[in-house]
């Protein structure tokens, strides 16, 4: 996650989406009705549920097998990069094949650090799955898969993101399967390369990637630094507080960071706004499933070491998810937001470089950032902490169930007739040779 960024000045319109609340007194009652649904289809969820397991699995496992992510450098001594993102890409199409998925990487040139020039471009990966009603339209699902130049295993920053993106595409192929339906619209999942830089992979793909595409651009997800959050408390002791977990949203009105907010348009100011609502209600949705899928309970340490079993996903606990303007930037979502685009951050905790930090703070962007080390702040050990891995579900929970809406992504029934669906990977300028690329085509 970067502190600093460069401004800039963009602004599109895109389509308008549709929303309503969720009355928080009515949390109860769909919990029951949650439960009874899920227990009525099997394994057909109402919405799409998420397999948090699978997301700590994934995470463990190409945080172990693939380190030093630094961007813009040659791949020899052990440097994981490009291993890294190639692993990724491949479990992509292998939950994703069924639906036309494919995968476009796309180089771009960088400078390095400063007094160490870059040696190779940096390279974002995406991967597109094609909707069957409104190709044309898109939502992106991005984060970062660079690390700092002292990183190791980056297993938060912004491993874990890379993570959850995977459990989302599994929670989505599976929905889309048990219901026999299809994305409405075009899915593309992004990781962005050279964040830790400058944002420049995700300035490179708003500028130059889906250039003049953007008002075609539905919303953007940004799966940030996550895992040491809600429902942890620090080393597991119930004397430490609950952390919060952050939704950070396209804002409305002039901020310090977007002060180009006061000019948008009616049209986006309605998008951004209902967007929001939505994602209001995603929350207590998300409580919601997470009782209907067992996670109810959770054991922590009292101060003699003994483990008690607390609740979790409860009403009480729906302030511990934070819904607010993103005033603090410094990740993939600020070209998306300064396009004028809803966009939802989803972050842990981030104040490991606050003057008087307190207990509990997770020190990203250093060598220590590792999948043992968000265990140990989970648990208090490296173990596989339970704690940890519902918290890394958490956003990948919000997202699907986002998705799932028909103001966002949506789905739809195979009319049993070939989808075409054709996309340009670069800038387009007169004069100039323009590729398409059709290959996420294909007949169902």
């Amino acid at each position: 996650m970067l502190k600093r960024f460069t401004r800039a000045c963009l602004l599109w319109l895109i389509i308008s989406m549709l929303s309503m609340a969720l009355a928080p007194a009515t949390f109860a009652n769909n919990v029951r009705a949650a439960a009874a649904s899920t227990k009525a289809q099997g394994s057909a969820l109402a919405v799409p549920g998420i397999d948090p397991k699978f997301i700590y699995q994934q995470l463990f496992y190409m945080v172990t097998h693939f380190q030093q992510r630094e961007s813009g450098y040659h791949t020899e001594q052990g440097n994981g990069h490009d291993g890294f993102a190639n692993y990724w890409s491949q479990e992509m199409l292998t939950l994703l094949g069924d639906y036309g998925a494919e995968v476009h990487s796309d180089p771009f040139p960088v400078q390095g650090w400063r007094d160490r020039p870059s040696t190779t471009s940096a390279v974002n990966v995406e991967v597109t799955v094609p909707g069957i009603l409104h190709p044309e339209q898109v939502v992106v699902i991005g984060c970062h898969y660079d690390g700092e130049a002292v990183s190791t295993q980056s297993a938060n920053d912004d491993a874990s993101g890379c993570a959850i993106e995977l459990g989302v595409a599994k929670a989505m192929s599976e929905f889309w399967h048990a219901n026999h339906v299809y994305p409405a619209r075009t899915l593309r999942f992004v990781i962005f390369d050279a964040e830790e830089q400058g944002v420049l992979g995700s300035f490179h793909y708003v500028n130059s990637t889906v250039n003049g595409d953007l008002k075609n651009i539905v919303a953007m997800f940004n799966e940030e630094q996550n895992g040491i959050a809600y429902p942890l408390r620090y080393l597991g002791e119930m004397s430490n507080p609950l952390m919060p977990f952050y939704v950070e949203m396209s804002p409305l009105g002039n901020s310090d960071l977007y002060p180009q907010q006061n000019q948008l348009s009616a049209q986006q100011q309605a998008n951004i706004t209902q967007f929001r609502q939505l994602m209001q209600q995603a929350v207590i949705a998300s409580f919601q499933q997470f009782q209907a899928m067992g996670d109810q309970m959770l054991t922590y340490h009292n101060d003699q070491g003994q483990d008690i079993w607390q609740p979790i996903f409860t009403p009480d606990h729906l302030s511990y998810i934070h819904q607010e303007d993103d005033t603090s930037g410094g990740s993939d979502q600020i070209p998306f937001t300064l396009a004028g685009l809803p966009c939802a951050t989803f972050v842990g905790n981030s104040t490991y470089y606050n003057r008087n930090a307190p207990p509990g703070s997770y020190p990203f962007d250093q060598p220590e950032d590792t999948i043992q080390l968000m265990n140990t702040f989970a648990n208090g050990n490296s173990q596989q902490s339970q704690a940890l891995t519902i918290a890394l579900a958490l956003p990948g929970m919000l997202t699907t169930w986002m998705l799932s809406q028909p103001a966002i992504l949506g789905q739809q029934a195979s009319d049993n007739q070939p989808i075409a669906t054709i996309s340009s990977i670069g800038l387009s300028q007169p004069g100039q040779t323009m590729h398409f690329d059709a290959g996420a085509s294909y007949d169902p």
